[in-house]
């Protein structure tokens, strides 16, 4: 369906992942709000999927687990070092899986050619979503500044060039 799909054409800026716990799902959203949403299968009892911020640390295509007898990991995107990634795998409609979030496979491939390292995953019990917010007081966009060659350099005898200057 429409919903588990990544949209055909990259969308501008980051994105950010937001996986449910209690939905069993995965949502995707860049600059101009969620673009796309699909099932995920995460943590049983006993290997809970952990809740909180991460970032995509390691990307690997055709992965095989270090920790459960080299089981098959296609499109790992590791979210931390002990072992916790997004990846293909079995989405049985319910948490299954050893911690990591497990997602189908198209999804999986399409996600993984659109993420880079440092992407934002973020674990919550529950659907969160990001929220558009500004402040005067707050930190905004800085200004891009074009260098177009040497600034001028003020002397107490005349205007010259960076060129110019001992």
């Amino acid at each position: 369906s429409a919903r588990d799909k990544v949209a055909a054409k990259p969308a501008p800026g980051p994105l950010i992942a937001v996986v449910s716990l209690a939905r069993q799902r995965i949502s995707i959203y860049g600059s101009e709000g969620l673009l796309v949403q699909s099932a995920v299968s995460t943590g049983q009892a006993g290997h809970r999927t952990p809740t909180g911020v991460f970032s995509v640390i390691q990307k690997n295509r055709y992965h095989r687990s270090n920790i459960y007898s080299g089981a098959p990991m296609p499109f790992m995107q590791r979210i931390t070092w002990s072992g916790i990634a997004l990846h293909e795998g079995r989405l049985p409609g319910r948490p299954a899986s050893h911690g990591c979030i497990r997602l189908t496979g198209e999804f999986a491939q399409r996600l993984w050619k659109r993420t880079r390292l440092g992407a934002r995953v973020i674990i919550a019990q529950n659907d969160v979503e990001p929220y558009a917010f500004s402040h005067p007081k707050l930190f905004g966009p800085k200004a891009l500044m074009v260098e177009s060659g040497p600034a001028p350099v003020k002397t107490a005898q005349a205007d010259t060039t960076a060129s110019d200057a001992v």
